[in-house]
């Protein structure tokens, strides 16, 4: 629907519905004008995209490279993150996540 003025003032005319009639109504000047209009919401069906990519991923971790038997489920690959130093007398936190369930082991020095 494209937009329309009133003639005597210039302001814009509003859309209204009193029973199955159509006008446009100015606010100011109390203008109306019959007509045929389109519904001010209009329904259009969204289209469904195809899925794509189905199948290209799976459940294990590209990163995983280090060979380490997880105690969870006995995947034979590890990835190796170094989480750094929090204090500057400790030292790295290097974790080993699992490849395949996501389970992650602290290695490190043990201090006793």
């Amino acid at each position: 629907m494209t937009m329309k003025f009133c003639p005597v003032c210039k302001t814009l005319l509003v859309p209204h519905q009193i029973g199955e009639k159509s006008i446009l109504r100015c606010q100011k000047c109390d203008y109306f004008k019959e007509g045929v209009m389109k519904p001010l919401i209009e329904k259009n069906k969204i289209k469904k995209l195809p899925e794509r990519g189905k199948g290209v991923v799976n459940n294990e971790n590209d990163l995983a490279t280090y060979h380490n038997k997880c105690s969870k489920c006995g995947y034979e690959k590890a990835q190796i993150i170094d989480m750094g130093v929090f204090i500057s007398d400790e030292d790295n936190l290097i974790l080993l996540k699992c490849g395949k369930c996501g389970f992650s082991e602290r290695i490190g020095r043990k201090v006793a």
